[in-house]
């Protein structure tokens, strides 16, 4: 009941715009009942409150865009290292744009080779409450199914099959104090993260089943965030051997629009605000790919209330981009980093805004 309860409106909105199309001159009267019944049916847009957990783990109809967003780093009993990406994009632009767009990736360190898929749904995740139910592909290939700091993840990606089992073990971190958080050049974002979470499972490489341990960064992330994407950002998340974890947000933008932002969890799990004077983020390098042409920092010092850290990719190329089809989501570079300095440790680092042109092979 609940589902055609759903399609109600937009089966209202095809029958009114029918007779509209058999009677011409209805046709106005027809449109504005269209107007009228997405007005009634259709979920308010806007601020919703703070963040409310585990509810805000599910869906949420009245965010224009959100994401559920996991990476990883994967051991071995020998020490055969992997990094994972897996992110499910909802966009809800009312009539035009009601889709999903699903990306998996795996980096494998020991074989200096990065493996990914896209996936687009055309139709918005199920609501469910506290928790999500997430799938895509026409078997399956990417699914995660949790919430409230369990999840189960699955992906296949070229030869590589991850099944993993996540489970968090500090309380959530909410960036923003919790609260909705305006960006200088416009939109909103609510904006927290689980970025300790114990991770077992197995990954499959051509058949063959490898059991690994490591730990995964769930980011939770809804809003209006048009402006932000199109914005372009280099995001950092830093699991430091001392127990601590960092994030940082470093917008691109001219100075009229500039912004930063970051947050510090300590090895109890209290999470603090980073000003944007209390870190700074340095590029000590360029990598420009040979698939798409596009340059990308590569490299990072960051200098962190104090404490130096160098950040330097695991693989060259992390590069999310076309290979023999259609791509639909945009070209970035994300990838498993390694950490050094004051504190050693691991990173995942997401650059996006650095290629804007159509996903090609260049040659």
């Amino acid at each position: 009941m609940s589902k055609l309860w759903k399609k109600l409106p937009w089966l209202l909105a095809a029958i009114l715009l029918f007779i509209g199309w058999l009677m011409p001159t209805a046709l106005p009267w027809a449109l504005l009942l269209v107007v009228i019944a997405a007005c009634l049916f259709l979920p308010r847009r806007g601020l919703i409150g703070p963040v409310e957990l585990p509810a805000h783990d599910a869906f949420l109809p009245t965010e224009q865009v959100q994401w559920w967003y996991w990476t990883g780093h994967l051991f071995t009993d020998d020490g055969r290292r992997f990094g994972f990406e897996i992110v499910f994009f909802a966009f809800d632009s009312f009539v035009l744009f009601r889709d999903q767009l699903v990306q998996a990736a795996v980096t494998d360190v020991q074989g200096q080779r990065f493996s990914f898929e896209e996936f687009v749904e055309f139709h918005l995740p199920n609501r469910s409450k506290n928790g999500f139910n997430l799938s895509s592909g026409t078997s399956n290939q990417v699914t995660a199914i949790g919430g409230d700091g369990h999840d189960r993840l699955h992906a296949q990606v070229g030869d590589y099959v991850l099944d993993l089992e996540l489970t968090a073990t500090q309380a959530p971190a909410l960036h923003y104090g919790g609260d909705a958080h305006p960006y200088r050049f416009g939109g909103y974002t609510y904006y927290y993260s689980r970025p300790k979470m114990q991770t077992t499972g197995t990954i499959t490489i051509g058949g063959q089943s490898l059991q690994v341990t490591g730990n995964s960064w769930f980011d939770r992330q809804y809003g209006e965030l048009y402006q932000a994407i199109l914005q372009g950002w280099q995001w950092f998340a830093i699991e430091l051997a001392d127990n601590r974890q960092i994030m940082l947000f470093d917008f691109k933008g001219s100075d009229s629009s500039y912004e930063k932002s970051g947050s510090i969890t300590d090895a109890q799990g209290q999470t603090v605000t980073l000003a944007a004077h209390e870190f700074q983020v340095t590029v000590l390098g360029q990598w420009t790919s040979p698939n798409t042409g596009c340059s990308y920092p590569s490299g990072w010092e960051l200098e962190i209330r104090g404490e130096k850290f160098s950040v330097q990719p695991l693989v060259d190329d992390q590069e999310l981009r076309a290979q023999h089809k259609l791509w639909v989501g945009p070209v970035y570079w994300e990838g498993a980093c390694s950490v050094a300095g004051a504190v050693a440790g691991q990173a995942y680092v997401e650059l996006n805004g650095y290629c804007r042109c159509p996903s090609r092979k260049v040659g």
